[in-house]
């Protein structure tokens, strides 16, 4: 499945850039019709040996995508590990999330929700849009509404997207230019907050 193999390259980038810029605790889930947290923050990046045995427990093969959940619990874990860096500066935090991005309505009203309990807790969420090239393309989605009369409203996917912050990757090899332009919308979210 070329999706879950554009994941795991993304995670991977993603892992080996947070490790080059000595980011400090990282946490990695799995989610679909549940969260599994696959490596607990641990005061360290998993080593490319831990990776390799992470990515063997990510299956891409439940019905649903539950991304509220995941952020409920992400914003969770994060709470804890601000509690227990109690007495030094406080951590800047950030949840890089790498999806396909395809919500329904009622997710997208839940990562809304999700996404100011985010802000309130100074928790940057930045999304990585895994994209297809093409009719598929998350770019070329459309979202078709009807009002209370009957009429139809047509309007672009990303159009009141619940993620003011993400960045669209076509191809893996460009991950690093574009973790870099997510940390730099981190770093520009966290520093207007």
């Amino acid at each position: 499945h070329g999706g879950a193999d554009a994941a795991l390259a993304a995670l991977a980038a993603l892992v080996g850039g947070l490790r080059a810029l000595e980011a400090g605790d990282l946490s990695i889930a799995a989610f679909g019709d549940a969260v599994r947290l696959l490596h607990p923050f641990q005061g360290s990046c998993p080593s490319e040996a831990q990776l390799e045995a992470l990515a063997k427990r990510f299956t891409f093969a439940d019905e649903k995508t539950r991304c509220g959940a995941l952020l409920d619990r992400a914003l969770e874990d994060l709470r804890e590990a601000r509690l227990r860096s109690a007495g030094r500066a406080a951590p800047l935090q950030l949840v890089l999330l790498v999806s396909d991005g395809r919500f329904d309505a009622s997710a997208r009203a839940q990562l809304r929700r999700a996404q100011r309990d985010a802000v309130d807790a100074g928790v940057a969420v930045v999304l990585v849009l895994l994209d297809r090239p093409g009719r598929d393309s998350i770019l070329e989605m459309q979202i078709v509404a009807f009002d209370a009369q009957g009429g139809v409203a047509i309007s672009p996917y990303l159009d009141g997207y619940p993620f003011p912050c993400y960045v669209v990757l076509r191809d893996v090899r460009e991950l690093p230019e574009t973790l870099a332009a997510a940390l730099k919308q981190w770093f520009e979210f966290h520093h207007a907050a």
